[in-house]
């Protein structure tokens, strides 16, 4: 139907309602007057409605009946209730005109305006009904319960919005005194940005997080965490590696209640399963003065057929029974993870501090390996032994390191370990002589970086436990005992031999040295030189040793391995994936330390060594921490490896883990 001048119609602008009037047409459009005074070119297709009704075309008369007909078009819409017209027509017809609709909307006699009114409101609404091509249709039932969900839903999220807002600006201007928000508002705004800091772009809170400090005018990265600092929920150096890998700091219920069961045992119990008694041996824990989870002993004596060297673990493997929570937890945590400012126990500390520790004086059941090596370190003969020991004294490292400088007790087995080193050496073992970084943390969050050599004990002590890593190894295999084995592959690149002392070399063999591998069948351990390895001599920190541990025990009193080959298969994947979590939990939280350590030293020239030179960039390494790092190579420069250089920190952000050098003189 062609349209006529005078002619009146509404249409949608910007979600806003325009009633207008037709003053001419103009090839395929319209040329209208809007009540609003501004004339517009307009398609037939965005007619939502056209009326019979005509006005006069001269612009003040136009101008004013359109703003009447519009006025009484809103009152018409004010009184039209959707929901309950719906539910009207729901059971009738699908499909109504504005017309036959108006006709049950209103009790009086239909007019345009009633039927402009209905289409209004059937589209500020768009739930009930969907209005389509001029007719209006009827929305099912489960699609407008769907939409009202949905509604509901946004209306809440917008609700939290706009409390969250507040808090937010509020918090960050210390203005919390006069604000009113509502705690669970204030709590799922917390929630939400802990998830958002620990998940990044893959938590489901991403999105609405980053709106709510987009509207409140917070920028920056590290903003959210701040934000909980400022709240009072985490603390300045919180460790989110913990939080991020849900790592649980303190023992459940189930596993203190069965640990607190194990912590007595009565003398006579202690010989009960035919332990060797061989508590007048002179046995002795050498360790760190800080070290409370005294697993291993060892004792060194002079025999007619040349030396026994006795490592002795602390027996806890049977205590801990398979499928119980003590036990699943230390499979499931697998190591104890030992951070600059913090220990996380793989057991609980009255078992592993206390009871199963190895004090100086207490009887405890052992696991004794007992070897009989010559002169030359060269094994003779080996025996393990289910035992009960005492410790004779506690030594720390430097006790020992002081015997064996003055070539006292401790002088002979120093001796033979660095034979046995030779021979592994001979086999291709690569011990690599690089310091350790020792970091440390006090109740400030003070930051202290060096670097440890180990010494002569630390040696010894090293020594002892791989032999007795190895026996156990060679136990497991010629018993056919189902175990869990440690094993490496040959290096990527081989630039050294295992005499090598100085230190660039090392570090630049270690960044060629191939992955290791835990597994249910022994191969070859490139690094130590030897053909089976496992680990069996921390059982009170590494699930692995304790897992190996209870299949030797086990073999030894009963005649039979505690696990079966299937069992030790199930094991292994949970034990893994605990060392991964461990290994990330340590790499991240070091990371963290080393870059707070920088950040205070923005002001220092640094001394490294170049370690590779490439086209554009080098890698060095600083002489104080050992931190590698990357810098670029500069137009004119002539850089050779072990160049010492001069360098500056330019970034250390450790909550962004962002630790950057540059030249300190170009």
């Amino acid at each position: 139907m062609e349209l006529t001048c005078g002619q009146v119609v509404e249409f949608l602008e910007n979600q806003r309602f325009l009633t207008s009037v037709v003053l001419a047409r103009k090839n395929s459009r319209y040329h209208c007057l809007t009540e609003k005074g501004k004339e517009v070119n307009i398609s037939r297709n965005r007619f939502i409605h056209i009326s019979s009704q005509k006005v006069a075309t001269t612009r003040q008369e136009a101008l004013k009946e359109l703003k009447r007909i519009s006025a009484r078009r809103s009152e018409l819409e004010s009184r039209i209730d959707i929901p309950e017209l719906w539910e009207l027509t729901l059971d009738e017809q699908e499909v109504w005109s504005p017309s036959d609709l108006a006709g049950l909307a209103f009790s009086e006699e239909i007019t345009p305006d009633h039927e402009a009114a209905v289409i209004r409101a059937v589209i500020d609404d768009h739930t009930y009904f969907k209005f389509r091509d001029g007719s209006i249709h009827v929305m099912p039932r489960l699609v407008v319960e769907r939409l009202l969900e949905q509604r509901a839903r946004e209306a809440e999220r917008l609700k939290k919005l706009v409390a969250g807002g507040r808090w937010l600006e509020s918090l960050w201007q210390d203005d919390l005194e006069n604000l009113d928000v509502a705690e669970q508002d204030r709590q799922y705004w917390i929630d939400a940005i802990k998830d958002v800091c620990l998940k990044g772009d893959e938590s489901r809170f991403y999105q609405e997080v980053n709106v709510l400090f987009r509207q409140a005018g917070i920028a920056g990265k590290v903003s959210l965490f701040d934000t909980l600092v400022k709240a009072g929920v985490w603390a300045e150096d919180e460790n989110l590696e913990i939080l991020r890998n849900e790592v649980e700091t303190d023992f459940p219920p189930q596993v203190m209640e069965q640990a607190e069961g194990l912590v007595h045992t009565r003398h006579e119990d202690l010989f009960s399963e035919g332990r060797e008694d061989l508590t007048d041996l002179e046995v002795y824990t050498i360790d760190s003065t800080e070290s409370r989870d005294l697993d291993d002993a060892i004792s060194f004596e002079k025999i007619p057929t040349g030396y026994e060297i006795g490592i002795h673990i602390t027996d806890i493997g049977l205590q801990v029974k398979p499928g119980t929570p003590l036990f699943e937890k230390a499979v499931s945590k697998a190591t104890t993870i030992y951070l600059p400012e913090c220990q996380i126990p793989m057991l609980p500390e009255i078992l592993s501090h206390e009871a199963w520790s190895l004090h100086q004086g207490e009887l405890r059941r052992a696991v004794s390996f007992l070897v009989t090596v010559d002169d030359s370190g060269q094994i003779q003969a080996t025996q393990i032994i289910p035992s009960i020991i005492r410790v004779s004294k506690r030594l720390s490292y430097q006790d020992v390191d002081a015997a064996i400088d003055l070539r006292e007790r401790w002088y002979e087995l120093y001796n033979i370990c660095r034979a046995r080193l030779k021979y592994r050496v001979s086999r291709g073992a690569l011990p690599l002589p690089i310091p350790e970084l020792n970091i440390s943390v006090d109740s400030k969050g003070q930051v202290f970086v060096n670097l440890v050599t180990p010494g002569p004990a630390r040696f010894l002590v090293a020594e002892s436990m791989i032999l007795a890593n190895q026996v156990a190894a060679e136990f497991l295999i010629e018993n056919n005992i189902p175990g869990l084995f440690r094993s490496q592959p040959p290096p990527r690149d081989s630039i050294i031999n295992g005499n090598e002392t100085a230190l660039l070399p090392n570090i630049r063999q270690r960044r060629l040295i191939s992955r290791g591998f835990l597994g249910t069948e022994p191969e070859p351990h490139s690094g130590l030189g030897l053909q089976a390895y496992t680990t069996v001599t921390s059982p009170l920190r590494r699930a692995l040793d304790l897992i190996v541990q209870q299949q030797i025990s086990s073999f030894l009193l009963r005649a039979k391995p505690l696990h079966t080959r299937q069992d030790i298969e199930a094991l292994l994947p949970v034990l893994k994936q605990g060392l991964a979590t461990a290994s990330q939990i340590n790499q991240g939280t070091v990371r963290y330390w080393l870059i707070k350590y920088f950040a205070g030293r923005k002001q220092e020239v640094l001394k490294a060594w170049v370690i590779e030179v490439g086209q554009r960039r080098l890698t060095a390494v600083l002489q104080d921490t050992l931190t590698t790092f990357d810098l670029p190579v500069l137009p004119g420069m002539e850089i050779r490896p072990d160049q010492e250089i001069e360098v500056k920190v330019k970034e250390a952000r450790p909550r962004e883990n962002i630790l950057r050098f540059y030249w300190a003189h170009f």
